[in-house]
């Protein structure tokens, strides 16, 4: 779809506000620019040429958070997070919030390892905050290390597509895969070559760019014999299935998000663990964006020694939503509170969730809480059960 035909799309919208009705910015600011049927608006104005780029009209389209939580509602089958991506693409040079960020990720994508490197030998010298409330780069990326993990039983081979995230900033989570792969007979590969997905750059407006970067890791992953190809990161895998698609033209065969794969081949019976009270946090674009919700909370309550206790709204966003966090803070740590309101509401001693982005903000947002429970990635929980 060109730039053109997605401003055309939103053309179609009939005002009917179901897709509102959903969106957590509206909901935030209860301002019809700020919900995703006043942006559908004024794109199809824009497309028509009664609207023309200006700074104002691009803040409100890049304060869609893309969680897709829109996406499946439309009644005339608008794709809105699709239509806004197009809508971004176009008003780019007019975001000026994100003018410096463009150049340092346009610039970052092909280099991340230096960029990295150069990023954690400055963690220690910047002021709290300047690199917001993220965890400490690691000294190795994940995807620099073993590359593959051998395995006597060969039951057969899985690859991880890691992502930035847990390359940089949680290896621990790649690891944590690799026990649990290697404990029922996987051998593991991890592919030195992967490049960023490209989430970051698309929403930032740059479809060649992303495009480019989608055509290298279909390249690298296709050559790559494996029965699955695992993210963990939803945003990873959405990208790659849904997306690479349309602005590629192919995708990586064979991706699956960590839920998926564990519960298709029943990576996780018969798991017990240190008694613990737990809820669940729906990441957007896993339960927008594939369709997963019932897989975790499935695989969470088959683990003997788990309560699990369901909070209210757990498919709300948690207010990260990439670099949204970046460039609208207050709005970010509003819908959070509310995030962490929930989660204190059930009394459980841990939260867990399926995302990097999401483990990162809810563990920001409970120190600025002051609150006590703990956040885990799924893996964590069920690495820990295998080993105890």
């Amino acid at each position: 779809m060109t730039q053109t035909s997605h401003l055309t799309e939103a053309a179609r919208c009939v005002r009917c506000g179901i897709c509102k009705t959903l969106c957590p910015t509206y909901l935030t600011s209860h301002s019809e620019s700020m919900g995703a049927r006043g942006r559908i608006a004024m794109l199809g104005e824009l497309g028509k040429n009664k609207l023309t780029p200006s700074e104002n009209l691009a803040d409100k389209i890049f304060s869609c958070m893309l969680c897709g939580a829109c996406k499946n509602v439309c009644p005339t089958g608008i794709d809105i997070p699709e239509v806004i991506y197009g809508g971004r693409a176009v008003l780019r040079n007019s975001f000026h919030k994100g003018r410096f960020l463009r150049r340092a990720l346009k610039f970052s994508m092909e280099r991340m390892d230096p960029v990295f490197t150069f990023l954690r030998l400055s963690q220690k010298f910047l002021r709290p905050g300047k690199l917001r409330d993220i965890p400490e780069i690691a000294s190795t990326p994940f995807k620099n290390g073993i590359q593959v993990y051998k395995n006597v039983k060969k039951l057969g081979r899985i690859a991880i597509f890691a992502g930035c995230s847990v390359n940089y900033l949680y290896p621990n989570l790649g690891h944590a895969l690799v026990n649990i792969l290697l404990s029922k007979g996987y051998e593991v590969v991890v592919f030195k070559g992967e490049l960023c997905c490209g989430a970051p750059l698309r929403s930032l407006g740059f479809e060649k760019e992303t495009s480019a970067l989608a055509r290298r890791n279909i390249e690298h992953f296709n050559k790559v014999r494996a029965e699955a190809i695992i993210s963990l990161c939803p945003t990873c895998t959405m990208v790659i299935r849904d997306q690479y698609p349309l602005i590629a033209g192919d995708t990586i065969g064979n991706i699956m998000d960590v839920n998926e794969f564990l519960i298709k081949y029943n990576t996780t019976s018969k798991l017990e663990t240190t008694p613990d009270v737990v809820t669940y946090h729906d990441p957007c674009h896993l339960s927008f964006g594939i369709g997963i919700r019932d897989k975790p909370r499935d695989i969470l309550k088959n683990i003997k020694g788990i309560e699990f206790v369901e909070m209210k709204h757990a498919d709300e966003c948690c207010g990260f939503a990439g670099l949204f966090s970046m460039h609208y803070k207050e709005m970010s740590q509003t819908i959070g509170e509310k995030k962490i309101d929930n989660i204190t509401d059930t009394q459980a001693e841990t939260v867990v969730t399926s995302c990097p982005g999401c483990v990162m903000q809810l563990e920001a947002l409970k120190k600025k809480s002051g609150s006590s429970f703990k956040v885990k990635h799924i893996v964590e929980v069920i690495d820990e059960a295998m080993h105890e």
